[in-house]
């Protein structure tokens, strides 16, 4: 390994040792910077989407800084809570919903005892817009209000949709989704841009001021690009042939209609996103002015390149797929 280039394990302990919502311990009074509103009280004060867990259940709370309290329900009954997370982040949206049908997107909250996912919903009620669980298999929104846990069939559910943000230069869009590193250590982020009438997967890294993508053989800069932003990707290693896991993110998509999924590798001291084909079982990354071809391995296999270990990621939506 040359002098300042990064290990496999540190990098990839670093990068993927992440919480992929940003759920944050805060006293009630202080809220973090880019907390998520939830709504309001019935006499106007602000509440935001908190958390709290309890012999083994994630619970949702409504955090009322104004007032310094913060409530959950449970058993019938709301109650006031001390210790509390409160998610932060960007892209949020609400979306409407009834009887415990769950749009694509939504914001996993965490899980029953029973193993039953919740998701992070609110409703209008007496004045007030306040956050609750949703429960699908009970079919409705359960809520704290008044000292009791009530229920409403009718509700909004709050998801984070896959969002691209026109960048270029050093800019560094607020919420990008980090890709990776290279072997310099600049941060990768996860990027897409037009080749022609083909819109492909891009590393895009910010201190360098440009993107790059893979076409034709060769590594192409783009200096005007779109970033991939927003909390609730985890990347998913994969080691069989034709396997893209459900929930994949499509980055783009050739000419001729063919979707492009984003995957990333560990090659020549960095790890580096580049584009995936369905069909073609292989990753393709752009690197020091090449199409670098990676056929689909395990990931204990070891190449004659570099000594390097192949990983083939495939970057999943978080909120869909898997438990928080």
């Amino acid at each position: 390994m040359e002098k300042g280039q990064i290990s496999r394990t540190s990098l990839l302990s670093k990068l993927d040792d992440r919480s992929v919502h940003n759920w944050m311990r805060a006293k009630i009074a202080t809220i973090p910077k880019f907390a998520v509103q939830a709504g309001y009280d019935t006499d106007g004060d602000p509440i935001y989407v908190g958390r709290v867990n309890r012999n083994g259940e994630t619970f949702p709370a409504k955090v009322i800084p104004r007032k310094r309290r913060a409530y959950a329900s449970w058993a019938g009954e709301e109650h006031v809570i001390n210790d509390v997370e409160l998610l932060s982040g960007h892209y949020y949206a609400w979306m409407p919903s009834i009887g415990g049908i769950i749009p694509p997107h939504a914001v996993r909250l965490g899980r029953t005892s029973e193993g039953e996912p919740l998701y992070v919903g609110r409703c209008v009620w007496r004045g007030s817009l306040t956050p609750g669980k949703i429960q699908p298999s009970h079919g409705c929104l359960y809520f704290p209000f008044g000292g009791a846990e009530l229920r409403t069939e009718q509700y909004e559910v709050l998801v984070q949709p896959e969002t691209w943000v026109a960048s270029s230069g050093h800019e560094i869009v607020a919420g990008s989704v980090l890709a990776g590193k290279d072997a310099d250590g600049d941060d990768i982020y996860v990027g897409r841009a037009y080749h022609g009438n083909n819109l492909l997967p891009a590393k895009v890294i910010p201190r360098k001021g440009c993107a790059f993508i893979s076409y034709g053989g060769q590594e192409h800069i783009k200096h005007e690009y779109e970033v991939l932003a927003g909390n609730g990707y985890k990347w998913w290693v994969t080691d069989s042939k034709n396997c893209l896991p459900v929930g994949s993110v499509i980055c783009g998509r050739t000419a001729e209609g063919v979707p492009l999924y984003v995957g990333r590798g560990y090659w020549g001291g960095s790890l580096t996103p580049g584009k995936v084909y369905r069909s073609h079982s292989c990753l393709y990354i752009p690197f020091e002015g090449e199409e670098v071809l990676y056929e689909q391995a395990p990931i204990t296999q070891e190449t004659s390149h570099n000594s390097a270990r192949l990983e083939h990621h495939v970057a999943l939506h978080f909120f869909i797929n898997f438990s928080i």
